[in-house]
């Protein structure tokens, strides 16, 4: 490992002014998260590996994405590091691009798996002011796996629920916490026009062009076994195993059910501004295999 390899480690930071952690617990996971990570990254040899990013946005499927690719031979997946909430994240959310970089390359090192990933939500990386730009410079031979959800509304929904509820994924033998929300029609249009930008911005830049896998999380939970065996594996050069699925789903009522105003805003839940759907520019339209 070269010196300036060595200077581009993130210790934790004393300005203890820019660090939101007020939970113990989670401070405390984040020191022992950092005392292991430095551990590995000082005693153990840095190998060459394959990087791979998730990029998503909040209930769009990742965790269940995530769930399966953890289960393939020789991959590797870490969560959000980028998120200050959890204890592989970083102090901030809002990180200077290098400091979120270096951050990112930090966490990756601490596998030996050949496939090293993690996932990195758009709104985080708008945080930092980081683009795809800056990931292809800093890892030029990352492959990316881009997820979204068809239904925006019930994206929408979901995310209002578990933001109201504290509950973000649902395992086996968990109880589901429900309650209903309030939103209004301008509310949806900011969020549905803002994940459309953002979604777009990625899904057109040429430096992901030819090494990524684009997918909805309605197509992923129709047909598993054929995005990983045909299409995520391939990329990434490994064999396939059947994943077993160990993520429920929360959402699992009609919006009228989960819309305390459903019949004021039921027009624009159902109208086109709340579907999307993509492909990657200059790629022949694929036989997908929809929800």
């Amino acid at each position: 490992m070269s010196d300036s390899e060595a200077d581009t480690i993130p210790f934790p930071t004393n300005d203890q002014a820019a660090v939101p952690r007020t939970n113990l617990r989670l401070r405390w996971n984040w020191f022992k998260m950092r005392a292991r990570l430095l551990q590995k990254w000082w005693l153990r040899p840095h190998q060459a590996y394959q990087p791979l990013f998730v990029i998503a946005t909040w209930r769009s499927g990742s965790n269940l994405l995530l769930s399966h690719l953890k289960q393939q031979p020789a991959v590797a997946m870490l969560s959000e590091v980028l998120c200050s909430n959890l204890p592989i994240g970083p102090t901030r959310d809002c990180l200077p691009a290098p400091q979120a970089l270096q951050h990112i390359r930090f966490c990756l090192q601490g596998d030996r798996t050949p496939v090293r990933g993690c996932k990195l939500m758009l709104h985080h990386l708008s945080n930092c002011n980081l683009a795809l730009d800056d990931l292809h410079a800093a890892f030029p031979a990352a492959k990316y796996i881009i997820l979204y959800r068809e239904s925006l509304a019930e994206q929408f929904v979901s995310l209002q629920i578990a933001q109201a509820t504290r509950q973000f994924r649902l395992h086996d033998g968990e109880q589901q916490r429900q309650t209903k929300i309030t939103t209004t029609a301008a509310e949806v249009r900011n969020y549905c026009n803002d994940l459309r930008r953002r979604y777009h911005t990625v899904i057109h830049n040429p430096a992901i062009q030819g090494k990524t896998v684009l997918l909805s999380y309605e197509e992923l939970t129709a047909d598993p076994n054929y995005w990983l065996e045909q299409q995520i594996c391939p990329l990434l050069n490994v064999t396939f195993t059947a994943p077993e699925t160990r993520i429920r789903k929360q959402s699992t009522r009609p919006l009228a059910q989960q819309i305390t105003n459903y019949s004021e805003i039921a027009p624009l839940l159902h109208s086109p501004l709340c579907r999307q759907k993509y492909h990657l520019p200059g790629q022949q339209q694929q036989i997908r295999r929809a929800a």
